[in-house]
Order: C-alpha cells, then sequence, then structure tokens
C-alpha cells in the first residue's frame, strides 16, 4: 500500500515536472521572436524599393530601421536614397506576444537624391519628414508578417531648382504602411 502512494506521489510530481517543462519551452520559444526583416510589395509596381529591420527592445516597444531607393514615380526619372528611424509601441502587448498587435509609431525620414525636370536637367533634391502612425502587426508561427499602418507626415522639401525662385517648402501627406516580411 505503501509502495502503491509513493509510485502515485511519484508520477504526480513526475507528469507536474514535465507539464511545466513544456510550458516553458513554448513561452521561450514564442518570445525568441526578435528581429523582423520586411519590404512594401506594391512600391516596387511604383519603382521603389524599401527594406525595413525591427527589433525588438522589451515586450511592448521595437525600433525600426528603413532604408528605401526609388528609381522611377509616375514615369518621371527619379534617383533618390532615404533612411528612416522609427519607435514602435505595442499597446494590445497584454494580450498579444510582441511583434503582433496594434501599434502607435513616431518616425522619422531623410531623403535625398535628383529628378530630371522638364529641360532634361538633373535637379538635387532633400526632404526631411516626420510623422506618426497607427497600424497593426500580424506574426504567424510560420515566421511570416503583415503589416498595415496610417498616419499624417509633415515633409519639408528643399531643392536646386536654378530656373525657378523655388528653394523650399513643406506639406503633409498621409503615411500609408503596407509591408509583408518574416519574424525570426
Amino acid at each position: 500500500m505503501k509502495r502503491l502512494t509513493k509510485l502515485k506521489i511519484v508520477l504526480v510530481v513526475c507528469s507536474f515536472v514535465i507539464s511545466m517543462n513544456s510550458f516553458s519551452q513554448e513561452e521561450k520559444e514564442v518570445q525568441e521572436v526578435r528581429e523582423v526583416i520586411k519590404t512594401n510589395p506594391i512600391g516596387l509596381a511604383f519603382g521603389n524599393f524599401n527594406a525595413t529591420y525591427e527589433t525588438l527592445l522589451n515586450t511592448k516597444s521595437s525600433i525600426l530601421f528603413s532604408a528605401s531607393y526609388m528609381y522611377k514615380f509616375l514615369g518621371i526619372d527619379i534617383s533618390a536614397g532615404g533612411v528612416g528611424v522609427g519607435y514602435r509601441y505595442y499597446f494590445t502587448h497584454a494580450k498579444r506576444v510582441v511583434p503582433t498587435g496594434f501599434w502607435i509609431m513616431p518616425e522619422g525620414i531623410f531623403s535625398f537624391g535628383s529628378v530630371k525636370n522638364s529641360n532634361n536637367n538633373r535637379v538635387g533634391i532633400k526632404t526631411l519628414s516626420c510623422g506618426v502612425q497607427l497600424g497593426y502587426q500580424w506574426a504567424w508561427d510560420s515566421g511570416f508578417t503583415l503589416d498595415l499602418g496610417i498616419g499624417p507626415r509633415y515633409t519639408f522639401l528643399s531643392g536646386d531648382l536654378k530656373d525657378t525662385d523655388f528653394t523650399a517648402t513643406g506639406f503633409i501627406l498621409p503615411a500609408i504602411t503596407l509591408a509583408i516580411g518574416f519574424a525570426f
């Protein structure tokens, strides 16, 4: 009888230890997702190649670094590069494992390059943009990610237009995020 009781206790303790180990292993696998690489595939159709690298800072936030190169836009001959940075706060982090969930992101972008004007002369341009976006990112177990967001972005544009009196201007445009990528 004592042997049977001891055997039951050993079995219960072993099953408890095994189940705790498997739960901690599942949690560890979910939290191993620390980076996301993504791009906007629609941008390629308009002559804009871009890539974004997102790295998690903690269980609620991440920082994003982006780079882009534009070689044409709606038939306009343009050659421009850009870099950007953003801080993303996931305000649904208590219910979802980051990088999945609703987010808010302030961002800044610097672009530089040249445009061919109507006289076939190359004109230098620079832009400095800042804005804020709201969005949602999905990250599936397979690693595939889908990121959607929208918000206002103020852009300050300066150029080297010799034939005009244009030096600089600023305007607000919508910023739209549509990106697919891979989380690892």
